[in-house]
């Protein structure tokens, strides 16, 4: 169902010709050329008590009348919002006409757009201006959606960069791909991929799904890579192809696989994702010892039964930093994973949690790149599995 919002002001209204696409049309309210063009089910013209409703009753006719305030202070703009929130928007598209809104409103619209799209699950298809001002005898009516799109795309890179979620990005492409003509469709067959390569490494992310995480991100890079030139209202995801593929070039040249899964604890950390982090360090120690005894790091019965067999029984392994540091990861593990559900567990202690986190990873990767001796280590292991 299509809904068509329209600002309302006061003032004299000019008769001019618009034109929106292949309709142009003469009159004093360009509102009229908009509801040609959008064919909506539902209008709702927002003014003050003030504005020019003479103009509304004559030119559209059937609408619903919503009256704001004019926005001077504090409680009028909350007032202005629950007025705008209330409207039967959702699940359906919005069209908004902003031209003769008076002056704060533009910006106060957009605010209420995001609520719309991010609460009641709207989707924003067409932000409208008739430029009145403009030289030439047909005045344009412009499309300003790609205003708030951007400010759409900045938020999804926000979310990646900080929380390594990329799925607001790949619903952005699936929309503008979506959007396209059929027959444009046919020439965009990578595009069509990316997002679904993008998910996947989201959802791995989100996981703590180590490998698979990594081996996601080299998807990503290489659906990138092989792109169509992309339609000018997606020049916008250039930014995240190329923060993609800074992040896989980070494991790039790493063959050992307990280095990934290092640069992966730090790089949960980084983004506040502090128990993956810990997974992933305890993970990355884990593969360290397999990997650097000759042993299969990816058997599951050997990684979870042996070792931890052998680490149960701390008598029986050789006392070193390696060894210590496996213990008190464990412990420190075994408290994240039950929430920290004690009594008396405060921001204090949770500042605490943090900061030990960090020395952890710092103490791991200064013992693993340091090429300690496993030669104990390893005839240990062996002693466990022979037995």
């Amino acid at each position: 169902m299509k809904v068509l919002i329209s600002v309302l002001g006061k003032g004299n209204y000019k008769e001019t010709t618009y034109k929106l696409g292949e309709i142009e049309e003469k009159t004093d309210y360009v509102l009229s050329v908009i509801k040609r063009a959008v064919n909506p089910e539902k209008i709702y013209i927002i003014g003050t008590d003030q504005s020019r409703w003479d103009i509304a009753d004559t030119r559209i006719k059937e609408y619903e009348k919503v009256i704001i305030p004019f926005g001077t202070n504090y409680q009028e703009f909350w007032e202005m919002f629950e007025k705008m929130a209330s409207l039967d928007v959702e699940n359906k598209d919005v069209y908004l006409d902003l031209t003769h809104g008076f002056r704060s409103i533009p910006l106060f619209i957009s605010t209420v757009m995001n609520f719309f799209e991010k609460v009641k699950n709207a989707k924003i298809k067409g932000v409208y201006y008739g430029m009145y001002d403009v030289k030439d005898d047909i005045k344009p009516v412009v499309d300003l959606l790609p205003i708030l799109e951007m400010n759409n795309w900045i938020e999804g890179f926000t979310l990646f960069k900080e929380y390594g979620d990329s799925r607001k990005i790949g619903k952005l492409i699936q929309d503008k791909y979506d959007d396209l003509p059929v027959e444009k469709k046919r020439e965009y067959q990578n595009l069509r991929k990316l997002p679904k390569v993008l998910e996947k490494s989201s959802k791995a992310f989100g996981f703590t799904a180590i490998d698979f995480y990594v081996k996601s991100l080299n998807d990503v890079v290489n659906v990138s890579k092989n792109l169509e030139p992309i339609p000018s209202s997606l020049k916008a995801m250039d930014f995240l192809i190329k923060d993609i593929e800074k992040s896989s070039e980070i494991f790039q040249n790493i063959s050992k696989n307990w280095e990934k899964q290092l640069i992966l604890a730090e790089i949960y950390f980084e983004k506040n994702r502090y128990s993956q982090s810990l997974t992933a360090l305890r993970e990355s120690l884990i593969t360290f010892i397999l990997e650097e005894t000759g042993m299969d790091w990816e058997n599951k019965e050997l990684r979870e039964t042996k070792l931890g067999k052998l680490f149960s029984e701390r008598s029986k392994i050789p006392r070193n930093e390696l060894t210590v540091l496996m213990e008190q990861i464990k412990d420190f593990r075994n408290k994240s994973s039950h929430g920290f559900i004690t009594g008396n567990f405060s921001e204090d202690k949770l500042n605490q949690s943090i900061n030990t986190l960090k020395q952890y990873i710092e103490k791991a990767s200064k013992i693993m790149r340091s090429n300690p001796d496993l030669t104990e280590l390893k005839k240990a292991l062996n002693n466990i599995l022979n037995s």
